[in-house]
């Protein structure tokens, strides 16, 4: 009897050590998880302050002043930033202007900045190639970007320019002649690509109708090398409503095999200044940034255009530094008329443009 007592205060006993003990170890372990919790609330709260911290310094970051003199592209923007841009394919549809009406699906790339934001605005830029050449000629693809690509992102990085879309569209393959529709493709940039675009990614227009796109021009640049380039000065003879910069590369508004043509040089400047006229726009509300390369066949047509732009100085006063002073200039480079020579005339152009100019 006795034993039977004693073995069933020794189970008690056990029974009360083993729940103790239970208990013990699931306080710890709540303990621990408590512990744990708290510390990754924490963690996630210092990254939440160092995005926070991060976003504001980008937002924050100060734009350099736009360059007074000529600037060599710097070595080291030709290789990859650490900042780097997106490059896609952007879709959409435009309507032949020849008899056909036939409606063609169209391809442009699109080059958005580092850190691409739905909730900020950005200024855009509209680049045109040359005969021959395709949307990707300038910035290359996703898998395999160009040096211009590089060089933007630095240039952004860097705090040279603001964050700027760059949008590169290729002329209709269906036309026969590019030189004889290229009215039609300022036609097309402004009435189809630009309103699609922008309604795909922010821009300063409010909307996409032609009033809001027209308020927002003050964001937009056009520019363009050699077929791209006459098709830059056609766009200011056509479109100022919708353009505030423009960027003619080794190409008048014209078309001559030789390169200069002064009767077709004598007709352009007059058709110019007459678009201004026909505007409500002050000099101040419009820059031309010309350029070309010192061996280019396409130098001294571009350069001459310049030069008797000069006769209408009420709608044009050239500069040898930046926009401050007036709103047209134009700089020969080194170069002959090809692409990766354009290099340096885009990165000086695009500092002006999109660089501090108050």
């Amino acid at each position: 009897m006795e034993k039977k007592r004693k073995r069933t205060i020794l189970f008690f006993i056990i029974s009360i050590i083993i729940i103790l003990s239970i208990i013990v170890v699931t306080f710890l372990e709540t303990e621990n998880k408590n512990n744990t919790s708290s510390q990754e609330i924490q963690q996630s709260q210092k990254n939440k302050k160092g995005s926070e911290k991060s976003k504001k310094i980008k937002e924050d970051k100060v734009i350099k002043p736009a360059p007074t003199k000529v600037c060599a592209v710097p070595d080291n923007y030709k290789k990859q930033a650490k900042e780097q841009g997106k490059l896609t394919t952007f879709s959409y549809e435009t309507k032949m202007t020849d008899d056909s009406g036939k409606i063609v699906k169209k391809e442009a790339t699109v080059y958005l900045p580092y850190g691409y934001d739905e909730n900020k605005k950005y200024d855009f830029v509209y680049l045109c190639h040359g005969s021959g050449a395709n949307k990707n000629t300038f910035l290359g693809n996703e898998k395999e970007p160009k040096e211009f690509k590089y060089i933007v992102d630095n240039m952004i990085e860097k705090g040279e320019i603001k964050p700027i879309i760059i949008v590169t569209p290729t002329y209709t393959k269906e036309y026969k002649d590019y030189y004889e529709k290229l009215d039609g493709m300022t036609d097309e940039i402004v009435n189809e690509l630009i309103p699609a675009v922008e309604k795909k990614y922010n821009s300063y227009a409010t909307d996409t109708t032609p009033d809001g796109l027209i308020k927002a021009r003050g964001h937009r640049a056009i520019g363009g090398f050699s077929m791209g380039g006459c098709t830059t000065w056609r766009a200011f003879k056509r479109h100022l409503d919708y353009f505030k910069y423009y960027m003619p590369m080794s190409m008048p508004m014209y078309y001559y095999k030789d390169g200069y043509n002064k009767v077709q040089n004598d007709k352009t400047a007059p058709s110019l200044a007459q678009a201004v006229q026909k505007s409500s726009y002050a000099p101040t509300d419009y820059a031309i940034y010309a350029a070309s390369g010192n061996h280019d066949f396409m130098n001294e047509a571009t350069e001459k255009v310049v030069e008797k732009l000069q006769e209408y100085p009420e709608q044009f006063q050239i500069t040898t530094t930046n926009f401050k002073e007036g709103n047209l200039m134009y700089t020969s480079f080194y170069g002959y008329h090809r692409y990766y020579y354009s290099n340096p005339y885009m990165y000086n152009g695009l500092r002006r443009f999109f660089g501090e100019n108050k």
